[in-house]
């Protein structure tokens, strides 16, 4: 079967596709993602040799088809990121750990870790930081299974290392030869640092320990403002006292969450004394 043999997805289908991915991942769609929508979906229509959308909905709805309803999510998520995006971010994350004690054990958890660049990009920081002399661990999450498959091998094609330096690249990654020269892979020492693991930041069992930072950017803007509470709850749980949640420069917990204590935009406090 190929695409054009698809019929056109109609706005009854669109609406309940859109409640399936609220319900599975918070995620909140407008009307003008239909096209979206439409075009990732119809890749697995045709995998599957159906020529409509409705049955489709019935197979994610009553999950009949193994790993399907992963698939679903997994192609309804935006995962754009690059390294060391939003630097502004990692200029105090540095700043505040050349201010913690030398012997200080450090968590970081980067709950939406998508293709690996946050926290690959977190992990050269923590190596370069001179005065850390204890043991750390970054914890990296995402709630597809594709994104965290790409994260877990850290290879990227040349091209798409937007934010890395030339000594970042020269120190911490590998460069590829014969069919893989146009790639480049992240060290072995430094993935062994990171822990990748699939997480639904609405859903799934909170992590045992607490963090001294929380990376959850670029996320929020995809959720209504109740499930939008309700992560950051969580976030917040996670937290050790006086620890930090970063969020996208785009996204305000204002009017949403008033527990954690602004420090800069986007940049956000639990209190000592929770």
């Amino acid at each position: 079967m190929n695409y054009n043999a698809v019929a056109a997805l109609n706005e009854a289908e669109f609406k309940k596709f859109t409640g399936l991915i609220y319900k599975y991942a918070g995620i909140h769609m407008n009307t003008s993602k239909k096209a979206l929508v439409e075009g990732r979906l119809r890749k697995r229509l045709v995998a599957l040799e159906l020529d409509n959308y409705g049955d489709y909905y019935k197979i994610v709805r009553n999950d009949s088809h193994p790993n399907e309803r992963q698939r679903f999510i997994d192609l309804l998520t935006t995962n754009e990121t690059w390294f060391f995006r939003e630097e502004k971010h990692f200029t105090f994350l540095k700043q505040r750990l050349n201010e913690m004690p030398p012997q200080q054990q450090l968590s970081i958890w980067s709950a939406a870790c998508s293709s690996g660049q946050e926290p690959y990009s977190l992990a050269m920081l923590m190596e370069e930081v001179r005065t850390i002399q204890r043991p750390w661990d970054i914890l990296a999450t995402d709630i597809s299974t594709d994104i965290l498959r790409t994260a877990r091998k850290g290879i990227y094609f040349k091209d798409k290392i937007k934010g890395l330096s030339k000594q970042h690249v020269f120190k911490y990654m590998l460069k590829g030869v014969r069919s893989q020269a146009d790639y480049l892979a992240i060290v072995p020492e430094l993935k062994k640092k990171i822990e990748f693991r699939h997480f639904n930041l609405l859903e799934s069992t909170l992590p045992s320990k607490k963090f001294d930072f929380i990376f959850c950017r670029n996320v929020l803007i995809y959720f209504d403002a109740e499930h939008k509470f309700k992560v950051i709850k969580r976030l917040a749980e996670c937290l050790k006292s006086g620890g930090y949640l970063m969020t996208g420069h785009a996204e305000s917990l204002l009017g949403i969450y008033d527990e954690l204590e602004v420090i800069h935009p986007s940049i956000y406090q639990k209190s000592w004394s929770a």
